[in-house]
């Protein structure tokens, strides 16, 4: 069975100093989508939310995006501390502890925690696909927004399947 995690779609990683994640809106409504069609076909839903010293519990920075499709009453929500999602925390097992065998991953940031949680489920012998138009970042001093995410769609296509949305099946 697969699983679809959204990595650290926050309030506090969305937006920063009055910046938006490149493509942001557009961002929100494209994981929107695969969260209704991973519900859809009884496929399990994963929030992983971020904690360090300015994403705190309870604040509003640590809180999901607004209007991101999230039912903590019914989805598997996960805090970590450290870039990858499996690092530190029960996620692992409570994936395979339902059947999640296969992941659909997407969410912030590109080059932080999304490639960390990539890389890490890989080597725990996931199969991973990663939703090449679900993703995203900031510019940096030295690329683009854009550019981050091209490498790392190329990057780590190399070892996980990177697809678009549009080619996401639950």
């Amino acid at each position: 069975m697969k699983a679809l995690l959204v990595i650290d779609v926050q309030n506090g990683v969305f937006s920063w100093e009055g910046t938006r994640v490149c493509e942001g809106d557009s961002l929100v409504d494209t994981i929107n989508g695969m969260i209704a069609s991973a519900r859809e076909n009884g496929s399990p839903v994963g929030f992983i939310q971020h904690q360090d010293e300015w994403l705190v519990p309870g604040s509003q920075l640590f809180e999901l995006v607004s209007g991101l499709d999230a039912r903590p009453e019914v989805d598997l929500m996960v805090v970590k501390q450290h870039g990858s999602a499996f690092h530190g925390t029960s996620l692992e097992a409570s994936l395979r502890g339902i059947g999640v065998d296969e992941l659909v991953v997407c969410g912030l940031q590109t080059e932080f925690c999304v490639d960390s949680t990539v890389r890490h489920a890989h080597t725990l012998g996931f199969p991973v696909t990663l939703v090449a138009d679900a993703h995203s970042t900031y510019d940096s001093e030295v690329l683009k927004a854009a550019q981050i995410i091209d490498h790392h769609n190329r990057t780590l296509g190399s070892y996980v399947n990177v697809v678009d949305s549009g080619a996401i099946t639950f």
